[in-house]
């Protein structure tokens, strides 16, 4: 584990903290062509090698550096947009080399891969697994398509109006729903209350609208998000219930 911790924080530092706007535009335009990325992939590799200190044994980390590199490559071919997904993509690359580096740096990478298997297969990592990803988008199809009603009644009251953010609130109820389904796991009901609290937080209010917004829609807007958050909040809790039932 300290090994692990330790490629984790050099990984951080280089990729986060020491890695200059001008490393990262440079490599964008040029790619494997660009020298920087090739002092940052050197990067990699010394920090790694100090911060682990095992002075006899370098080719781990020479290795980890050399993928490292191969992930940016590949991210900077296929990420013309910086999106989420990429971001995503790339740390989880990075994080299973830091995780492989180690396993050979400690001689376990066989057993290692064989306690994943049998962590992977056993009914509480399935049903914890299996609910966490039915408590984003699924429950948001099914919310959505509850709220649809109300939802075109607020378009008929102010058709030209747009006051939400491009899927914003998709991404707000996912978020909430993770945090629900992880609390009521860990048994930490009252921080589910917390939750609510700073949700109330949201208000609509018609002094900033300029007389644009019909006062009607303000009213029926709040209660809209109101029953949307109370649909999605019990889906995120029967579903973290179930999943508890299971194991």
């Amino acid at each position: 584990m300290t090994e692990f911790l330790l490629l984790l924080l050099a990984h951080v530092l280089v990729d986060f903290y020491w890695q200059p706007t001008l490393w990262v535009i440079d490599k964008k335009k040029k790619s494997f062509r660009s020298k920087y990325l090739y002092f940052h992939v050197l990067l990699v590799i010394a920090i790694s090698y100090i911060l682990l200190g095992q002075w006899d044994n370098p080719l781990p980390v020479v290795l980890l550096g050399a993928a490292h590199g191969i992930i940016d490559i590949f991210k900077i071919k296929f990420d013309k947009k910086g999106t989420l997904t990429w971001f995503i993509a790339d740390q989880v690359a990075h994080l299973v080399t830091i995780i492989i580096a180690t396993l050979i740096i400690t001689n376990k990478l066989d057993a290692g891969f064989e306690t994943f298997k049998t962590w992977l297969y056993t009914p509480k990592t399935l049903a914890i697994l299996s609910g966490a990803l039915l408590s984003l988008s699924p429950i948001s199809f099914l919310v959505g398509i509850l709220t649809k009603p109300w939802r075109e009644e607020l378009t008929k009251l102010a058709p030209d109006i747009n006051d939400n953010l491009a899927n914003a609130g998709r991404w707000i109820g996912m978020s909430e729903r993770l945090l629900i389904f992880v609390f009521v796991l860990v048994s930490q009901f009252s921080a589910i209350g917390f939750l609510i609290a700073a949700k109330s937080l949201l208000r609509y209010n018609d002094k900033t609208a300029g007389g644009e917004i019909p006062p009607a829609y303000i009213s029926k807007k709040s209660e809209y998000v109101l029953v949307g958050t109370l649909m999605s909040y019990t889906c995120a809790i029967a579903v973290a219930l179930a999943v508890k039932m299971l194991y």
